[in-house]
Formats: structure tokens, sequence, C-alpha cells
């Protein structure tokens, strides 16, 4: 009997990516999801497909798997402590709920007396995931279950990168590039990796992948977004065929390309792929990645140490040029959707507070800095893509 991996989040990420990649490694998959219609819908159906853009489209039938609700909670921790790896798919703000699950599931393990190190991987679009849901999932454990987390639970932090646009119409087709990069502290990893697992890899130097992926594909991905957004566009490949959003995107990888090389020591040669590969990847027409994806959340994607403003301190702290990264956080700041809570939310503090206070209580930045005077600057020009 094949090994079993819970994947916590049927949406895409969970179907088109790790899911998938789990399931093509050949292990039974137990998705949990909290929308009863998707739980109810896949379970019915018995299978689902993901289609494949990039070098070679293609079409996979996804079949076997189980799907439990997350409300379920003893049925999905029965599975959990049977699992060979659990990995979470989820968003960030809903990692809380479950650790509920988990430190029952780790009760569970305590009292079975299970031996075998059990990795929960989460893998969300930030910094250290894993990490916080294992203190998530500490806060609610005591006693045996307590012990037997800390002996036998990991919480290696992961990096993960294919772009999986928002479901279609029918919840039973998922749309994704075929492009792959997943890689897991391996410090923090307890014991053997699944070995049929190849897509997913384990490294020495997590943090320098995590950044060179968060800064390089997440930072000029912020950018032509933004840009594209207010260029009119409204899919990423639109925006990646406009010269004018090329141009902010590739010259603020250029900046972003120089301050990886300067603090984790990849060579030119490395970011010039990355960088590359960015292009290939956005230019795919049938992936319809639209632009509102991209952009959402302003005030998250603004935070310190996040894909605009982290490398952008560091070019400042470095030395090297910020010019173009500026330009895309002034059009970050400049966002305003209807549908996006979060760019009203910023609007209304940048009329309410001005520009500095936003600067100052989002972004972390001190009133003076050579980055917050760039920005203002740019901020009381003509837009840059204009």
């Amino acid at each position: 009997m094949s090994e079993t991996i819970v994947v916590f989040g049927a949406g895409a990420t969970g179907r088109a990516h790790v899911g998938l990649l789990a399931w093509q490694a050949g292990f039974d998959i137990v998705f949990v999801d909290r929308k009863r219609d998707l739980v109810e819908l896949l379970r019915s159906a018995g299978s689902y497909s993901v289609q494949l853009y990039g070098k070679e489209p293609q079409a996979i039938r996804v079949q076997g798997f189980r799907v439990l609700h997350s409300e379920d909670r003893t049925a999905v921790a029965r599975e959990v402590a049977q699992a060979a790896l659990v990995l979470t798919a989820v968003f960030d703000q809903n990692l809380s709920d479950v650790a509920i699950t988990l430190a029952e599931a780790f009760g569970l393990c305590a009292s079975q007396g299970r031996d075998k190190p059990l990795n929960c991987v989460a893998c969300e679009n930030m910094v250290d995931s894993s990490s916080k849901l294992g203190e998530h999932v500490r806060g609610h454990l005591s006693g045996d279950a307590a012990a037997w987390c800390e002996r036998y639970a990991g919480f290696p932090d992961c990096m993960i990168s294919r772009v999986v646009p928002q479901p279609a119409a029918d919840p039973r087709l998922v749309i994704a590039e075929d492009y792959n990069e997943w890689t897991v502290r391996r410090e923090a990893f307890l014991g053997e990796k699944p070995a049929a697992l190849t897509a997913m890899e384990l490294v020495d130097n997590q943090a320098a992948r995590l950044e060179r992926k968060l800064f390089l594909h997440n930072g000029g991905h912020a950018v032509c977004g933004y840009v594209g957004f207010h260029r009119g566009h409204r899919y990423i490949h639109e925006a990646v065929g406009d010269p004018i959003v090329a141009e902010h995107a590739v010259r603020a990888m250029d900046e972003i390309g120089q301050v990886v090389v300067k603090k984790w020591g990849f060579s030119q040669q490395s970011i010039d792929d990355y960088k590359r590969d960015f292009g290939r990847r956005g230019a795919i027409a049938e992936m319809q990645d639209e632009i509102l994806r991209v952009a959402r959340d302003p005030i998250r994607k603004l935070a310190a140490g996040e894909r605009l403003l982290g490398p952008a301190a560091l070019a400042a702290q470095y030395g090297l040029p910020f010019e173009w990264i500026a330009k895309g956080i002034v059009a970050a700041l400049r966002y305003r959707h209807a549908g996006d809570p979060q760019s009203q939310q910023l609007a209304a503090a940048i009329e309410q507070q001005g520009l500095r206070s936003v600067l100052r209580d989002v972004c972390r930045l001190d009133a003076g800095s050579p980055l917050t005077t760039a920005i203002e600057t740019r901020w009381n020009q003509p837009p840059s893509w204009a």
C-alpha cells in the first residue's frame, strides 16, 4: 500500500501544485478543506483535471484521492497520525485552524506509540510559514502530546514557486504553469524525506533560496502587476507584452538581482536565468493570470522585508541602486480597486495620515532615510508609467 500525504487546502495550489506533485509521486492523497461545497463536489466527481501550460502543455486527470472537511477534526487527525507527511496550502491566516487539528493528531500519535517522525510543511507564500505553524500547534499541546511533538514533529520551512491562477469556472479544472521550485530546510526536516517525492528538494541554503524567489520572482511579479494595473491591463501576459511595464519589471529585477548576489553570493548567471524564466512564465497567454490576483493585498506586500521593501531596504544599506524598485513601490501605493479591501484601507490611510505616516507604519521606513526620500520624490512626480 502506498504511503499517505495529507494536504490541508484543496484549492488551486493544493490541487495543482503540492497535491499534484505528491499524487504524481505515487502517494495516497487526503485533501482537507473548509469549503463544504468543494468537498462534496470533489467527493462526488472522484477526480479533477489539471491543465499545465509552459514548454509542453499537459492535461492530467487526478483520481483516487480522498477529501475530508476541516471541521471533521477527529477523522482528519486519524489520517494525520498515520501519514508520511503533512502539507498545507491554506493561506497564512488559516494556519492557526490547521494547528488545532494537528494538535489532536499529535495526541493520537502519542497514545498510539508512533515513533516515526512526522514533518508538517506549510507551503504558503510567506517567510517561516512552517515555523509559524509549529508555534500555533505548540500552543494547543500539553503532557504526552507536547512531549511527542518535541521529539517527533518537524516543522521545516519551505519555499514554493508555481503560478496557479484563480480556479476556472468549473472547479473540477485547475490551470497552472508547468514550472516547479519547491525547497525545504534540510536541517529542520526530521528523518528521511519520502524518496519518491523528488519534486521536493531538501536544501542547506533555504533562506537564500527563499529570498531569491521572494525578491526576484514575487518582487518582479508585483512590479509587473501594479504597473500593469495602472496601464489598464487585465492579465499578466498582456502586461509583460507592454514595453513600459516590461521596462519597469526588468529594471527593478536588475536592481533586485544585485541585492541577492551581494547578500547571498549567487552567481550573476543564476540571476539572469531566473529573470529569463520569469519572462517566459509571465508571457503564457493560456494562464489568463489576472492582474488583480497579483496586486491584491498591497498592505501585506508593502511590509518590511517583503518582496518590494525587503530588496529596496537592502539596496539602500549596500549602497546599490533602487530607483526602479522605488517606482514599483509607488505603483503599489497608488493601486486602488473597489474589490480589494487592503487597497481601500491603504488609500484612506494615505489621505488621512499622509504618505510619510504610511511609509513609517506600513513599510517601517524612517523619515529622512534615502529610501523614504526616493519614494516621496517619485510620489510627487508624474507617474513613470504614464
